[in-house]
């Protein structure tokens, strides 16, 4: 004799089945997700393919290690060094990767990981400037045509620092070294991080360590939202793993 009421059967086969299907099928919601922000123009840190529309670089690839640890699908999100502190705060993504540079300002407005490597401001020019610049005194001198990025660190140095040459600021990170090979500009500051990758790539190009009162060593991490103290917490174990 059948024991079960019909009710019972009817509850078991459409209620209680399905939920414990979904509970066991691999997340697809909005909490499996980690979007991570990059502007994609910082090799070997971080890299864009427009034919592609891919990323890559050093970052990148932790990133995608770290959304396996987390168990979460990672989606790259593309920002620029002028808006990424706005899109941050406007959740755009959850974190910044690219080695963001700590400073007070961004301190202010954001949390920072455990520090990923110290980097500093240096000069890159022509090799065959070599000779010219020595040091910051003989960059920053009338008719030096100084080039930066928008929105970064590196527009923020130059505007801080030169007094004498002329500063040029352009939207795309990447045609600041085609300037310098083109000799459409003859100086350009960014990390040490970039000037080596850039030298190994353009062998015509050279870079210069400046003396450390106007170049002091800081530390790139990634950047997180200040309220996400949970997501930080969880990054920070992970990088501190052996």
């Amino acid at each position: 004799m059948n024991t079960i009421p019909h009710f019972c059967r009817y509850y078991i086969l459409y209620i209680l089945l399905p939920l414990l299907f979904f509970g066991c099928s691999p997340r697809i919601g909005a909490d499996a997700i980690l979007r991570v922000g990059t502007t994609g123009d910082y090799p070997p840190l971080t890299s864009y393919d427009t034919l592609s529309g891919k990323f890559e670089g050093e970052d990148i690839d932790m990133a995608l290690r770290l959304g396996k640890h987390l168990g979460k699908k990672v989606v790259f999100v593309k920002t620029t060094w002028k808006a990424l502190s706005e899109d941050l705060l406007a959740h755009k993504f959850d974190l910044a990767i690219g080695r963001i540079s700590i400073n007070a300002t961004r301190e202010k407005l954001f949390n920072f990981s455990t520090p990923l490597l110290l980097d500093r401001k240096v000069a890159v020019f022509r090799l065959s400037d070599q000779s010219r610049f020595t040091d910051f005194k003989t960059i920053d001198q009338p008719g030096v045509r100084v080039i930066e990025n928008i929105g970064g660190t590196n527009e923020t140095f130059a505007k801080q620092h030169l007094q004498h040459a002329a500063l040029q600021v352009i939207p795309d990170n990447q045609q600041v070294f085609k300037a310098l090979l083109n000799k459409t500009a003859d100086v350009m500051f960014t990390d040490e991080t970039e000037a080596k990758y850039q030298q190994a790539k353009h062998p015509e190009l050279s870079w210069l360590r400046m003396d450390e009162s106007i170049s002091p060593a800081y530390a790139k991490a990634i950047m997180y939202p200040k309220k996400d103290t949970l997501l930080l917490q969880k990054v920070n174990l992970w990088l501190r793993k052996p």
